[in-house]
């Protein structure tokens, strides 16, 4: 297995990262906001992960080990792939990702890209108890806030249509006064998101 590349970024505005590395160039397909941080002729680490297949080699490329981590656990899952791993890892912050699955926010797991219903369920069966032994810090007050609001809060479903995630809406609201009229109780957390 091969832990990392180093070298010279020549190209990374096809979808994938070219890294020159002793007069090779390697196709390495990382996440895009990791993709996007680096710029031609940057001396560059990533962290990588080889897979083969019958008919290719594929290079997946990381910026940390924890993004790299989460990887290999959703590679684990029944369904999922290597492709279906890197657009859910595109669609949310690992700490959140793993978050969810840590308190069963099944609905916030929908929202990344590829999860349905059902794959979310198989991501929170398959990968619960591999998360708690990673010792990732919940605040105690994480599960009351997302279970005091309903499901069809019109704050939050306005917040997530935005782009913004379930939990960190819920997190938002709970510092807002409920009692406020709701195109203010958004635009007050709006605020707060920055």
């Amino acid at each position: 297995m091969i832990e990392f590349l180093s070298g010279k970024v020549v190209s990374n505005d096809k979808g994938y990262l070219v890294l020159e590395n002793n007069g090779v160039g390697y196709i390495i397909y990382m996440i895009s906001r990791e993709l996007h941080s680096f710029y031609k002729n940057d001396e560059a680490l990533i962290n990588t992960r080889l897979i083969l297949r019958e008919d290719s080699a594929t290079f997946y490329g990381f910026k940390s080990i924890k993004t790299r981590d989460a990887f290999d656990l959703l590679n684990t899952v029944t369904g999922i792939g290597p492709k279906l791993a890197m657009g859910i890892l595109d669609g949310d912050e690992v700490s959140n990702i793993l978050k969810y699955i840590l308190i069963k926010d099944e609905k916030s797991l929908t929202k990344l890209p590829g999860v349905g219903k059902k794959t979310a369920q198989r991501i929170i069966i398959e990968l619960k108890d591999k998360v708690e032994k990673l010792g990732i810090e919940i605040e105690p007050d994480e599960e009351i806030i997302l279970s005091n609001y309903s499901d069809d809060d019109p704050a939050v479903e306005a917040l997530i249509s935005l782009g913004y995630n379930e939990f960190d809406t819920k997190k938002v609201l709970d510092k807002i006064d409920s009692n406020l009229d709701i195109s203010d109780r958004i635009r007050e957390a709006l605020k707060l998101m920055g």
